[in-house]
């Protein structure tokens, strides 16, 4: 388990190696993707990705099939699908469908699939099955995704996003009109869930999760990389 803080950070900013890929691999209609701007503008973000990403963009890696779930699409996204067998689940909130669809037609590889990773049906013999800010923050379904995908992996790595100050969303259901204020997870509710875990997390250490150390954003927000031991 790895808590990101503010040194670090310190430490990635002497090699900013994901800008300098981005700098060299990017494309001009990259920019329209949310998660490339969201990559280039923030540095937390570029040192985060370099932890879950980093091994798997390196030249001498071997070819590794790999699950990415709700990765979003960067430029960086077609140096995995090209160097590894690798799919992108994503439902792509933030973007256009159609322009994803057209970066698979000019690198001639369907690297991506529309499809919520509860409705998918996953292979087994993942070798590495990756979820980088999607929970509990965005989706608090984390108990049912590891139960899903520990037993088609042979690792599973995941950031997790909580806050250990109060925050809430406002929000709407799509198929009714209720309006919810939904509280964010704090690190006491993700221990809970990750205290069933422990066996499979390498060097586990719960107790990352109830600091609140200086926030690398601005939304005080804490990020937790969590490595877990598949059955594969």
């Amino acid at each position: 388990m790895m808590l990101f803080n503010e040194a670090l950070l310190e430490t990635y900013r002497q090699n900013d190696v994901v800008l300098q890929l981005l700098n060299t691999t990017s494309e001009t209609d990259d920019a329209n993707f949310t998660s490339q701007q969201w990559l280039r503008e923030s540095f937390p973000k570029r040192m985060i990705y370099s932890y879950l990403y980093g091994d798997l963009l390196n030249q001498a890696t071997q070819p590794r099939k790999v699950l990415d779930v709700g990765g979003g699409y960067t430029a960086l996204t077609r140096l995995l699908a090209q160097k590894h067998d690798y799919l992108l689940l994503d439902i792509l909130a933030h973007d256009n469908n159609t322009e994803l669809l057209q970066v698979e037609t000019a690198f001639d590889n369907r690297f991506w699939s529309n499809t919520d990773w509860y409705e998918f049906n996953p292979q087994s013999g993942y070798d590495l099955v990756i979820a980088n800010d999607i929970f509990p923050n965005v989706d608090q379904r984390l108990e049912i995704f590891l139960d899903r995908y520990l037993p088609h992996c042979h690792e599973l790595r995941l950031t997790l996003t909580y806050y250990n100050v109060p925050r809430w969303y406002k929000v709407k259901r799509t198929d009714a009109k209720e309006i919810f204020h939904m509280l964010a997870w704090d690190g006491e509710q993700v221990s809970q869930v990750l205290d069933g875990y422990l066996d499979r997390i390498a060097s586990p250490d719960l107790s990352y999760l109830q600091k609140n150390p200086t926030s690398l954003f601005a939304n005080q927000r804490q990020v937790c990389m969590v490595v877990l031991h598949g059955d594969k």
